[in-house]
C-alpha cells in the first residue's frame, strides 16, 4: 500500500500510540542568503528543527531554524547549488525536499570621481538580504576595510551615502551580501588640500578667527599644531560643517609660543597657517579697603576672555569660594567682600587657571548696622514693546531620564508652559529654539517658534508637542549662533535663556560663539539654565559661559527648583550707584538684598531710575 504521505510515524502521546504525518511546504527555489518561509506539519509545535543541507550530503548542515513558529523562516545558503530541506524530530529526519539556491543579482550607479573624504551617493538595485552593504574595495580585489561603508537595508530611496577614501587613488565601489560582491562599478578618488588665513599673532587665550577654502567633508575640523608639526591634542578645535560664511572661531592656548592652525580632512592635514600666541599682561584696580560683606568693584586693564575670572583669596593663596567670572565687555566686575577683617589679595585667573594678575587689599569691619535695598520680581516686569526673549530648550537623549517618576523633558515642559502662559508678557516678541527633538545620532537645532508677538496659548500648544529623542546630540554652540540670527531684527533688549542638563557634544565652542557674538555687536543677554547638574566643573563652565554673555547662571536640581530658575532668567537686571554716581551693587530683580552704608543710591532698572534712601538697620524695597 502506497501512503501519500512524506513520512509516516509512529509516536507515544499521552500514553497511547497512533499514525502522524509529518511534512514540509516550502518554496523549490530561493536566492542566496535569501528567507525562505517553511511551512511544516508535525504532532507537536516544539522540539523540532529545519535544516539545509548541500545535496548528496546528509550529515553536513548549513543552515538551521528551530520551529517555534509556523511558518518559521531559515536563511538560505551564501553559495548557490543544490541542497535539501529537512525537517528533523526526535533526532531523526521526519521529511524532506530539494531545494534550489539560485544566484543574486546587482547593479550600482555612482559618479566615476570624487575628492578625498566627500560624500558619494550611489544607486543600487540588489536583493537587499539582511546586512547587505555597499563599501569600498580595490579595483576587481576585496573590499577594503576601514573605508566607507552603509547597509542597503537603511535606504529608502534605493540610494545610499559613502564617505570617499582619504587617499587618492582608483576605487571601486562594490555591493556585498555577506562576503560575496555582487557588482561594481569603477570610481576614482582625487586628492584635496584646504586653505587658511588668520591674523599673525593672538594674544594668549583670545578668540582667532579663521577663514577658510577646503571641501568641508563631514568630519572635517580646523584646530592647533606644533609649529611644521602634528595637531596638538587636547586643544581648541571646530568642525567646518559648522562654520557660518567659511570662517571659525578658536580658543588660543594660554601657552605663548610658535604654532600653525591647520585643517584636518579624514584625520589628515590638508591645510595649514602660522600664528604666533602672545604672552599677556593683567592689571588690577580696586580700593586698597573695603568694608566686609559689602559689594564693591575691581577693574581690570588687558586682555579679559570669556571663562577669566577675579577670586578673593588669603595672602599667598590661590584659591578661594569669593569670585566672579569677568565679562569680556565690561572692564569691571561687583563682588562681595569677605565676611571676616583682615588682608587679603585679588588674583584674576585665566579660564585654564593661569595666574595673570595679584594686589592687595584690606576688609575693614563692617559699618555698624548697615541697610539693605531689595528689588523686587514681578512677573513681566522690565519689559518693553519691541524687546524679545528666546528659549533654547535641550530635549536631547539625556533629557529622558527620569526624576522622580517623570521625564525630564516632561518637567522642563510642563515649567516652561508656566513662564510662557504666566511670565512672558503677550505681545512682546517670543522665539522657541529646540535641539535633540528631530532626530537620533545628529547634530540638529529647530526653531519651533520663529520671533513675533508671543501668543502665550500658541506657545503652550507648540511647547507640549515636544518630545526629546534618544541618543540625540547637544549642538549647544550651534544653537546659540542660530539664536543670534533668529533675534536680528529685535529693536530693543534681546535675552537668550538656554535650558539644559548637559554639556556640547557636537564639538562646538559655546564660550567662543557668546564672545564672538558680543564683540561683533549684538546686543544680548545670555542666561543659562543648567538642570539637574551633578557636574561642579560643567556647572562652572556654564557660569563663565553666562557671564561672557552679560548673563546669569541658574542651577536647578529638580522641578520647583526650575520653574524658579526659569521666572529668575526673565528678571530684569538693575545697577545701583551711590552719590557720586559709581556702580556699588549690580544683579536681578529678586536677588537677596544688597547690604549698603546708609545713605541716598540711584537704582537703574532697564531704563527708569529711583531714588532708594539707606537707612541704618531698614530695607528698603524698590519695585520696577
Amino acid at each position: 500500500m502506497r501512503l501519500a504521505l512524506a513520512v509516516l510515524g509512529v509516536l507515544l502521546l499521552n500514553g497511547y500510540a497512533f499514525a502522524q504525518e509529518f511534512a514540509l511546504e516550502a518554496a523549490a527555489t530561493v536566492g542566496m542568503r535569501g528567507n525562505l518561509d517553511v511551512r511544516w506539519t508535525a504532532p507537536q509545535a516544539k522540539g523540532g528543527l529545519l535544516e539545509i543541507r548541500p545535496a548528496g550530503k546528509p550529515a553536513k548542515r548549513v543552515a538551521y531554524a528551530y520551529t517555534i513558529k509556523n511558518p518559521t523562516t531559515i536563511v538560505a545558503p551564501e553559495k548557490p547549488g543544490e541542497y535539501v530541506l529537512v525537517l528533523i524530530f526526535g533526532g531523526q529526519d521526519r521529511a524532506s525536499q530539494p531545494l534550489t539556491v539560485q544566484p543574486a543579482q546587482a547593479s550600482l550607479s555612482a559618479a566615476g570621481q570624487a575628492d578625498a573624504g566627500a560624500i558619494v551617493t550611489v544607486s543600487w538595485e540588489g536583493p537587499n538580504n539582511r546586512s547587505d552593504l555597499v563599501t569600498f574595495a580595490t579595483p576587481g580585489g576585496a573590499p577594503i576595510r576601514g573605508t566607507g561603508y552603509a547597509y542597503v537595508g537603511n535606504s529608502k530611496d534605493g540610494t545610499v551615502q559613502l564617505q570617499a577614501p582619504k587617499d587618492a587613488g582608483s576605487y571601486e565601489i562594490v555591493y556585498v551580501s555577506g562576503k560575496t560582491v555582487l557588482a561594481r562599478t569603477p570610481i576614482s578618488i582625487g586628492g584635496i588640500s584646504a586653505t587658511l588665513s588668520t591674523q599673525a599673532e593672538v594674544p594668549a587665550g583670545s578668540p582667532l578667527a579663521v577663514k577658510f577654502i577646503g571641501p568641508n567633508n563631514s568630519g572635517d575640523i580646523i584646530t592647533f599644531a606644533a609649529r611644521n608639526g602634528p595637531p596638538i591634542r587636547p586643544a581648541s578645535y571646530v568642525y567646518t560643517g559648522n562654520a557660518k560664511d567659511q570662517q571659525v572661531t578658536l580658543r588660543a592656548f594660554e601657552a605663548s609660543g610658535s604654532y600653525d592652525v591647520v585643517y584636518i580632512s579624514g584625520n589628515r592635514v590638508i591645510g595649514r597657517a602660522p600664528v604666533e600666541i602672545l604672552p599677556v599682561s593683567m592689571r588690577l584696580a580696586a580700593s586698597d579697603e573695603v568694608p566686609a560683606l559689602l559689594k564693591f568693584n575691581v577693574a581690570w586693564y588687558g586682555q579679559g576672555n570669556g571663562g577669566d575670572r577675579i577670586i578673593i583669596v588669603e595672602p599667598g593663596e590661590t584659591t578661594g569660594s569669593i569670585y566672579r567670572y569677568i565679562d569680556p565687555l565690561r572692564e569691571t566686575v561687583s563682588i562681595n567682600a569677605p565676611e571676616a577683617a583682615g588682608p587679603y589679595e585679588l588674583v584674576y585667573l585665566s579660564r585654564g587657571g593661569k595666574e595673570l594678575a595679584r594686589r592687595p587689599i584690606a576688609v575693614t569691619p563692617a559699618a555698624a548696622d548697615p541697610g539693605q535695598i531689595e528689588v523686587e520680581f514681578a512677573a513681566g516686569s522690565g519689559f518693553a514693546p519691541g524687546d524679545a526673549i528666546e528659549v533654547i530648550l535641550d530635549a536631547s537623549g539625556s533629557m529622558l531620564q527620569q526624576q522622580n517618576g517623570e521625564r525630564r523633558i516632561a518637567i522642563a515642559k510642563r515649567t516652561l508652559t508656566e513662564l510662557v502662559t504666566a511670565t512672558v508678557p503677550p505681545g512682546i516678541g517670543f522665539a522657541l529654539r529646540v535641539f535633540g527633538n528631530r532626530e537620533a545620532n545628529a547634530c540638529r537645532t529647530d526653531l519651533e517658534i520663529p520671533l513675533g508677538a508671543h501668543d502665550p496659548a500658541k506657545a503652550a500648544a507648540i511647547i507640549g508637542k515636544i518630545n526629546a529623542v534618544n541618543l540625540a546630540k547637544t549642538p549647544i554652540a550651534q544653537s546659540l549662533s542660530l539664536a543670534a540670527e533668529d533675534l536680528s531684527g529685535v529693536r530693543g533688549k534681546r535675552v537668550l535663556i538656554l535650558i539644559t542638563d548637559g554639556e556640547e557634544t557636537c564639538g562646538g565652542d559655546p564660550g567662543q560663539v557668546i564672545q564672538a557674538m558680543r564683540a561683533a555687536g549684538v546686543d544680548v543677554r545670555v542666561n543659562i539654565v543648567g538642570y539637574a547638574i551633578d557636574d561642579s566643573n560643567l556647572a562652572s563652565t556654564f557660569e563663565a559661559w553666562a557671564a561672557a554673555g552679560g548673563g546669569e547662571y541658574f542651577e536647578a536640581a529638580d522641578a520647583g527648583q526650575l520653574s524658579a530658575a526659569l521666572q529668575r532668567a526673565t528678571a530684569p537686571p538693575f545697577r545701583i550707584l551711590d552719590q557720586g554716581g559709581e556702580l556699588v551693587a549690580a544683579g536681578l530683580a529678586g536677588d537677596p538684598p544688597v547690604i549698603l552704608p546708609a545713605g541716598l543710591y540711584t537704582v537703574q532698572i532697564g531704563t527708569a531710575q529711583k531714588t532708594a534712601k539707606v537707612t541704618s538697620g531698614n530695607r528698603t524695597t524698590v519695585r520696577p
